[in-house]
């Protein structure tokens, strides 16, 4: 087998490519996820705006891996990469979601050059795996560099074309009015009720729950959008409505609001569950109900919040929450590091995660919640009123006071233990770029 490429035609370049490039190109394919991390860290740090939070970061990183593997596939069958390269779906839908949000072309198509920067200096790394000979080594880098410069700048005249294509779309499209007029509402600026409703072809005027639904991964070939849709309209039909107003917030995640004429009863927003079969992986915060624009701002803030507070749980994929169940958490997670001092200066170590640690504050969350009752607590927790006094006893001498003092402090604190504990590094481990 020889290459296609005409950059790979002389005896030395075949070689190097069959002994050296081939055997890179299936290692790089099989790290891809590993060094996709590492390179969109580098892009992160230099253009932060453009990556300011996680779906943005996660969005690249999705069209970085599958960048990372299409090169990849290239460079292990020899193909032309001038004819070979493509945009895997995750990278068609950045480039669209990058058109349709005005981020500029120009900072869209550095982030690629940076991309590759970072993967090229990966690749080399890769590449002396392979290969001992210093001269080999040094022909088997240039060569390869050659190839991923060709397949980029292929690549990048392709996102051009996406980009335009959509960009001109979106501006002669319903949806561009819909997403300035939502827009609009969301600042508070003045806007006609009337007219906002008529292009946004949604009555404002009634009763809404605003709603986030999002995916923490993009997934190549999976439709994102599909899957909120159908999870906002799963919610929408338990609350009796059947035209719920979706308004694409990434690739990622979708704001929704749900509208109804009568108020919407407390217990139907509590019963409300996610068939994880129509929308699997997906989450779903809520707002609380209320009436007309300032409703529809309101309600909306409110589920922003409470997706925050989801994330910082860990919800599972196929949660409802409900900011109603979360708002002491949410007013006191706005500031994570004044919140994360807080939880230290008032817990000590008994904010530790060992098990041991976390036995003693969950007898003292139930304790408090029991109103001070040892009785109570110990038939909640099925055990001994003694071992109850035993623990509070222990908890008592970390904290150096009485768990009957300072107890509205204590319970936040409790309450805020988990959600705001320094994060565990469940990163995959990555490259080192610089």
């Amino acid at each position: 087998m020889e290459p296609g490429w005409v950059g790979a035609r002389d005896e030395r370049e075949r070689r190097l490519w069959s002994t050296v490039l081939q055997p890179a190109a299936v290692e790089l394919a099989a790290r891809a996820a590993e060094l996709s991390d590492a390179v969109v860290a580098y892009t992160s740090g230099r253009l932060p705006d453009l990556l300011a939070n996680a779906e943005a970061f996660e969005a690249n990183r999705a069209s970085t891996e599958a960048s990372i593997r299409d090169f990849a596939e290239v460079l292990q069958s020899g193909a032309d990469p001038t004819a070979a390269a493509s945009l895997g779906s995750a990278t068609l839908a950045y480039a669209q979601d990058g058109a349709r949000h005005g981020i500029p072309l120009t900072t869209l198509l550095r982030s690629y050059r940076l991309g590759h920067a970072a993967t090229s200096r990966l690749l080399n790394t890769i590449l002396a795996n392979h290969v001992s000979d210093a001269d080999d080594l040094n022909m088997a880098t240039e060569l390869c560099s050659a190839w991923m410069f060709a397949y980029v700048d292929t690549a990048l005249l392709l996102v051009e074309d996406v980009y335009s294509t959509e960009r001109d779309r979106w501006l002669r499209s319903t949806a561009a009015t819909q997403a300035d007029t939502v827009a609009t509402i969301l600042s508070g600026q003045p806007v006609d009720i009337d007219v906002a409703g008529r292009r946004l072809r949604h009555e404002l005027g009634r009763v809404h729950v605003g709603a986030i639904a999002w995916l923490d991964t993009h997934e190549e070939g999976r439709d994102t959008l599909t899957l909120l849709e159908a999870a906002i309209r799963d919610i929408a039909a338990a609350l009796g409505s059947k035209r719920p107003l979706i308004h694409p917030l990434g690739i990622l995640s979708v704001a929704a609001w749900i509208s109804s004429t009568a108020d919407v009863p407390s217990r139907a927003l509590d019963e409300l569950r996610l068939r994880t079969a129509t929308a699997p992986g997906v989450r779903v915060a809520i707002g609380e109900p209320a009436r007309g624009i300032a409703g529809f701002r309101a309600s909306h803030v409110e589920a922003l919040h409470a997706q925050r507070v989801a994330q910082l749980d860990g919800s599972p994929a196929g949660s409802v929450t409900r900011y109603h169940d979360i708002s002491l958490r949410a007013l006191a997670t706005t500031d994570l590091d004044h919140a994360r001092a807080f939880v230290e200066r008032e817990l000590g170590r008994l904010a530790s995660g060992d098990e041991t640690t976390r036995r003693l504050a969950a007898t003292v969350r139930v304790y408090l919640s029991e109103n001070g009752s040892r009785g109570r607590t110990a038939k909640r927790l099925s055990i001994h009123e003694n071992t109850v006094s035993y623990r509070l006893r222990q908890a008592e001498e970390i904290l150096g006071r009485s768990v009957d003092k300072r107890t509205l402090e204590l319970r936040v604190a409790l309450a805020l233990a988990d959600l705001v504990g320094e994060a565990s590094d469940t990163n995959r481990s990555a490259p080192d770029v610089d």
